[in-house]
C-alpha cells in the first residue's frame, strides 16, 4: 500500500549549506544526509582566462555562476549557467569546468553525490572563485548588471504548466515505523521544460529525501516563459509525509 504526500510548489527562500542529490529511489533509501565535517573538493583545476572581447569592448570585470552536479566517482555529472553578466564569461567559466577533477564529499566513509554553485568574479587582473556548497538564493535578486540569470517563479508570466507529474513512493510501513515529516526539494527548470538538479537540503530524512528528490527527477514542465520568452527557473517543492497525506497532489 503506498500513500501519497500533500505538495505546494514554492520559490526558493532558504539557503542550504550543503545538497545531497539521490538519482534513484533504490539507492535513496541506503543513502544518508552528507555530514558537514565531509566536504566536496576541488583537487585539480584549469584557471579561467579574462575573455579577450571584453577587454576589447572596453568591460574590465564581470560574473558568472554555474551549478554543478559531481557523482560518487568525483566526475562532472552535469551543469548549468545559472547568471552572468555577459555571455563571453559564463563561456570561459564552461570551457575551464569540463577540464576540472573533483574529489566527492563521503559520508561514513561512503561516496556520496552532491550538488554545489560556483561564483566566478572577473577582475582584469585576475579571477576569483567563490564557492559555495547548495544553491545561493540570492541568485533571482542579481538584477543590477545580470543581463541573464535564473528566473523566480512570481516573474513568469504564469506557474509552470506540469506536463508529467509523477509522485513519490512512501510505503504504509514507513507511517508504522514513524517516518513521516517534511521534505523541501529544491531545483531547476530549464527553457525546454526539463527538471535540473533536483535536490534535498542537509538533514532531510534520507528515505524521505531519497524518495521525493527520485520523483521530481522524473517531473516534465512546459517551458516556462517571460514575457513570452523560455527562461530558466528556480523553484522549490515541498512534501509532507505521514498519516494525514492526501490521495493527491496539488496543482503547480
Amino acid at each position: 500500500m503506498q500513500g501519497n504526500p500533500i505538495f505546494t510548489m514554492k520559490t526558493f527562500v532558504a539557503l542550504f549549506s550543503l545538497i545531497v542529490l539521490v538519482a534513484s529511489v533504490a539507492g535513496a533509501v541506503e543513502k544518508p544526509a552528507v555530514q558537514s565535517g565531509n566536504r566536496f573538493k576541488i583537487i585539480q583545476t584549469t584557471p579561467p582566462i579574462y575573455p579577450i572581447r571584453m577587454l576589447n569592448n572596453g568591460i574590465s570585470s564581470g560574473a558568472a555562476r554555474v551549478v554543478l552536479h559531481i557523482d560518487t566517482e568525483g566526475k562532472l555529472a552535469d551543469s548549468l549557467v545559472v547568471a552572468y553578466t555577459r555571455r563571453a564569461f559564463a563561456d570561459e567559466i564552461m570551457r575551464v569546468i569540463k577540464k576540472w577533477r573533483f574529489e566527492p564529499a563521503y559520508d561514513n566513509g561512503e561516496a556520496i553525490e552532491t550538488v554545489l554553485e560556483l561564483t566566478f568574479n572577473f577582475e582584469v587582473n585576475g579571477v576569483l572563485l567563490v564557492q559555495r556548497f547548495g544553491i545561493d538564493t540570492s541568485i533571482t535578486e542579481l538584477d543590477h548588471g545580470y543581463e541573464y540569470q535564473a528566473c523566480s517563479l512570481k516573474k513568469l508570466d504564469r506557474i509552470p504548466t506540469p506536463v508529467s507529474i509523477v509522485s513519490p513512493t512512501y510505503p504504509k510501513e514507513w507511517v508504522d515505523q514513524g517516518i513521516v515529516g517534511k521534505v523541501i526539494v529544491d531545483f531547476y527548470i530549464d527553457e525546454t521544460g526539463k527538471v535540473r538538479f533536483p535536490a534535498a537540503p542537509v538533514g532531510s530524512n534520507p528515505r524521505l529525501a531519497g524518495v521525493a528528490v527520485a520523483a521530481v527527477s522524473k517531473w516534465q514542465f512546459a517551458p516556462p516563459t517571460r514575457k513570452g520568452q523560455p527562461v530558466l527557473v528556480h523553484a522549490q517543492q515541498i512534501f509532507t509525509f505521514g498519516q494525514e497525506t492526501s490521495a493527491a497532489p496539488a496543482k503547480l
